[in-house]
């Protein structure tokens, strides 16, 4: 038999059951105020869990809830509210059963219980915010039931700010647009940095659609959030506080420091987002460091009292989120002044968090900064610390928040905007990579890409002299233009400080004349007092930059181009240079690359001339060939083209140009002078040579011929005049192996386009007379080749001259008017010629064919070469030749009256016959007999002179 309590508890259970059921808060308050024996807190609270209506209002089981924490239970105020009565038809066994199908839910929840939290207000109130947001997502309505218990357990409240508070601001007050709101529930389960990216994945959204509002985000929902983290952390079943028990210690060695707890890995969380925030989106990471101090800037709403935060963590996550503020700073890659000056805001944000000096202005002293940079803090610096999953490292020295830091920091910064100034912008990382770890050969690469970009927006004098300070405080942040004098030797901080002094005044120097500022160059590297760089320096400097102008030049006049500038820079320093021997080597040069633009010239597969080709060639001087091979009648400007050639062998491309640097002092400049000498005239007669070529190609002989008689003739060869042809040793003719085959291809010329038959007598006089002066300078090897031609044009001549005196007799005959032959008559009134007549004409025709009988003779039986040689040799005196009196002072009357009189015209010097008639032919052959004295003489036995 049932015990009769047993049955009248299952009646009030059922009855409070039905009053909750029906949300009739007031009767059940009465019922559990009349039976507490009955209806104890526990199952109270469960009754209420299972069965009252989520959508009841708080206010009506608040004053029952406090009830009930206090155990005493008072009868309400008459409600006027509708009772349900209950139902007394059940029976009792009925009753009992229904009791036990009753389900009530737990007080607890399992998650709680983790926890640690026992008291059962606390739980059902937790659960039963839970089951309000389920069911009708009012965070509002339990913001409402829980205010009133935020005081009474440390769990509730810590589940309250951690959970309630940043929600409700998530979705109600930061995001009420939003329709994708977060649940309770949803939100309990967020973790890790997953946790912190959704929690702020609304504050700064892509493409700054919305304006950014991840500092508020920080303060009022992240910071809330990360309050709950140790309850979280011991709600997680045991395979999760296991998988923790492998990842707390690295978080825990990232964020060493003095009573570490463990919401300082959510913390790291935040820190990490804002670095990767400032990777995509550095202007969002500036705000938000700088609208934000830090962990100990977070917005409870009343909850928490400030007091609670130890000092120690207060200290250790104040120095982390600087730390933060620091990454963000090395991270960026933006390169613009807002970007620097952004940066700079936060370097000076994170000083007044930590109470450390400010860094100075950017329109400050250049060199302030520099005195706590120490040598022990940059021997710290490697570039692993530059490594993004570094840069939160509490060891690294670029980002921990001290002085040193934010020095470097700032001094990195100014470099950073000095550069952008100058037209190479570079991002925080480069140049604080490029100022601590780089090279002197990275250094050197970028010192030149900067230079190379100062010209484009700098122009003037003035701001010239500026960039050049600016590039010396690039080199060493410690310069002061007062002070300008530091020592190499010293251990220097900067973007160059690995470039020796003299090498970034050179490159300055380089710099400045490429950008035309020749008044600052000169006065800086020429002029003052306190010269940076040595004036050999300066003098190599400037020629190299010359050359460069010049090699990249596309025309040669010096009023264009490349040209133009390189003539520029040298007579900005001529005057401070002019015993200089590069000077005058560029100046040449330039003076012969501008008279060659002049003319026509183009290289194999139509290849324009370049002013380039003239220092690649190996032989400059064939270029002048070309010039005559390509210009029309251009040999007739021999003057001018000898000039390029000899400012060509003064310009240092001779070819003795080598043998003469290898001497030293004085005598390094003799032998210079004498082997540029020696250039000079080879350069003249190969140009010459080369003339006389192009005037033969053309087919004018008579211009050829002049330049030989005229130019290259012993008498008129400056190489020549204080020697006879006969002194002139073996040597001598052996090196100008110019002259004689210039004299040779011009004898051989049998084609012109002159007046006279290539055949005619003085054509071949003259081609004689050029194979003799053949024979003077050629050397002995040739004689043989030369003769050869000369006895071919010698046969010519003669078989000329006796055509022309049969020629002459045949017309003779004709105009005598000769006996008329038997059975003719003459002609009626005609004259007959007198007996003395008759007698002179017999007398000439006598001579003549004496004359003729003769040559002919001579041809019959000509003398052999020895024989020739030999009576050259006796008759060497008496030779009247102009080509072999080269060292005779005077000539004889009939040397003169015989070379001035054409051959045609010669004949019997008289009546009486005690004068011989002196033939051009016999003059040509004593000249090439007396060559031959000193060529062959040593075969024949002729005397040495």
């Amino acid at each position: 038999m049932a015990d009769p309590q047993d049955i009248e508890k299952a009646h009030i259970i059922l009855e409070a059951v039905q009053f909750a059921a029906s949300a009739d808060v007031s009767s059940l308050h009465q019922l559990v105020a009349r039976e507490p024996e009955v209806l104890q807190l526990k199952l109270v609270l469960r009754i209420l869990l299972t069965y009252l209506p989520e959508s009841t209002e708080a206010q009506l089981y608040i004053d029952l809830l406090h009830q009930l924490a206090t155990g005493t239970v008072h009868q309400p105020p008459q409600s006027t509210s509708h009772s349900v009565q209950p139902s007394n038809k059940l029976s009792d066994e009925d009753a009992q059963k229904r009791v036990r199908q009753l389900h009530l839910l737990p007080v607890a929840e399992a998650q709680d219980l983790r926890a640690g939290c026992t008291d059962q207000i606390s739980l059902f109130l937790i659960h039963r915010a839970r089951k309000i947001d389920d069911e009708t997502g009012s965070i509002q309505e339990v913001q409402q039931l829980l205010e009133p218990f935020l005081d009474r357990d440390p769990y509730l409240r810590t589940w309250i700010i951690s959970n309630i508070l940043p929600l409700r601001r998530l979705n109600y007050e930061y995001y009420p647009q939003i329709d994708a709101a977060y649940t309770l529930e949803a939100f309990e389960k967020l973790d890790g940095r997953p946790a912190i990216d959704s929690l702020l994945s609304r504050s700064a959204p892509a493409g700054n659609e919305q304006p950014i509002q991840s500092a508020r985000d920080l303060r009022g929902v992240v910071g809330p959030w990360v309050y709950g983290e140790k309850s979280r952390k011991r709600r997680k079943t045991h395979h999760d506080r296991r998988r923790d028990s492998l990842t707390v210690p690295r978080l825990i060695e990232r964020n060493a420091g003095p009573d570490n707890g463990d919401d300082h890995s959510a913390w790291s969380d935040v820190n990490e987002w804002i670095v990767e925030l400032a990777l995509r989106d550095f202007p969002a990471a500036a705000d938000t460091v700088e609208q934000w101090d830090g962990p100990n800037d977070v917005d409870y709403d009343g909850f928490r009292d400030e007091e609670e935060m130890d000092d120690d963590i207060h200290g250790v996550l104040a120095q982390r989120y600087a730390q933060a503020g620091l990454a963000t700073i090395h991270v960026t890659s933006g390169t613009s002044v807002a970007t620097f000056e952004r940066s700079h805001s936060i370097l000076k944000k994170v000083a007044r968090l930590l109470g450390l000096q400010e860094p100075p202005a950017f329109e400050g002293t250049q060199s302030s900064g520099t005195s706590v940079l120490s040598k022990y803090y940059l021997d710290q610096l490697s570039e692993i610390h530059l490594l993004h999953n570094a840069l939160l490292r509490p060891e690294n020295p670029l980002t921990l928040p001290e002085n040193p830091s934010l020095a470097f920091a700032s001094l990195v910064l100014r470099s950073c905007i000095l550069l952008q100034k100058l037209g190479y912008p570079r991002a925080y990382r480069a140049v604080a990579g490029l100022a601590a770890f780089s090279r002197r050969e990275e250094q050197m690469e970028e010192l030149h890409k900067t230079l190379q970009k100062i010209p484009v927006r700098t122009r003037d004098n003035a701001s010239w002299a500026e960039v050049r300070q600016q590039i010396l405080w690039l080199r060493d942040w410690r310069y002061n233009a007062s002070e300008p004098n530091i020592s190499d030797g010293e251990t220097l901080l900067g973007v160059f400080c690995r470039i020796g002094r003299v090498d970034v005044e050179v490159e300055l120097l380089r710099a400045l004349l490429r950008a035309s500022c020749y008044t600052v160059a000169v006065h800086v590297y020429c002029t003052q007092d306190q010269r940076p760089i040595p004036e050999d320096m300066v003098e190599k400097t400037v020629v190299n930059v010359v050359m460069s102008f010049y090699d990249g030049a596309s025309n040669g006049n010096r009023t264009r181009g490349g040209i133009r500038k390189a003539s520029e820079i040298l007579a900005a320093f001529d005057s401070h240079f002019p015993e200089s021997k590069s000077f005058g080597e560029a100046n040449a040069l330039i003076a012969a690359t501008h008279s060659m633009s002049f003319y026509s010239l183009t290289l194999q597969h139509g290849v324009p001339f370049q002013p380039v080709n003239i220092r690649a060639s190996k032989d400059p001087l064939s270029l002048i060939g070309r010039i005559l091979e390509q210009n029309p009648r251009s040999y007739t400007k021999l003057d001018d083209l000898i000039e390029i050639g000899q400012n060509l062998v003064r310009a240092g491309l001779g070819p003795n140009e080598t043998t003469a640097q290898s001497s030293t002092g004085q005598k390094q400049l003799m032998d210079r002078l004498q082997y540029q000498g020696q250039d000079l005239v080879e350069a003249s007669r190969r140009i010459m040579s080369m003339a006389i070529e192009a005037a033969l190609s053309e087919g004018d002989f008579d211009t050829a011929y002049s330049y030989i008689v005229n130019r290259l003739s012993p008498t008129t060869s400056g190489a020549y005049q204080e020697q006879s042809p006969t002194q002139q040793s073996e040597e001598a003719r052996t090196e100008d192996d110019v002259s004689w085959r210039s004299a040779y291809l011009a004898g051989r010329a049998s084609l012109s386009k002159g007046s006279h038959s290539p055949y005619s007598a003085r054509r071949l006089e003259q081609r004689l007379e050029l194979l003799s002066l053949a024979v003077l300078l050629a050397p002995s090897s040739h004689l043989a080749e030369i003769l050869q031609v000369w006895r071919a044009v010698e046969g010519d001549l003669t078989s000329l001259l006796a055509r022309e005196a049969a020629e002459e007799d045949q017309w003779n005959s004709k105009g005598d008017g000769s006996k008329p032959s038997r059975g003719t008559t003459t002609l009626p009134g005609g004259f007959a010629p007198s007996t003395v007549d008759m007698d002179q004409v017999a007398n000439q025709k006598a001579r003549r064919q004496s004359r003729v009988t003769a040559a002919a003779a001579n041809e019959e039986a000509p003398m052999g070469l020895f024989d020739v040689a030999r009576g050259a040799a006796q008759a060497f005196s008496k030779n009247a030749f102009p080509l072999r009196g080269a060292a005779s002072a005077t000539k004889s009357p009939v040397e003169e009256a015989t070379r001035q009189r054409p051959l045609s015209m010669s004949s019997d010097s008289g009546s009486d016959g005690k004068e011989e008639r002196v033939r051009k032919r016999d003059m040509v052959a004593n000249a090439v007999t007396g060559g031959l004295a000193s060529g062959i003489g040593w075969v024949i036995g002729a005397p040495k002179s």
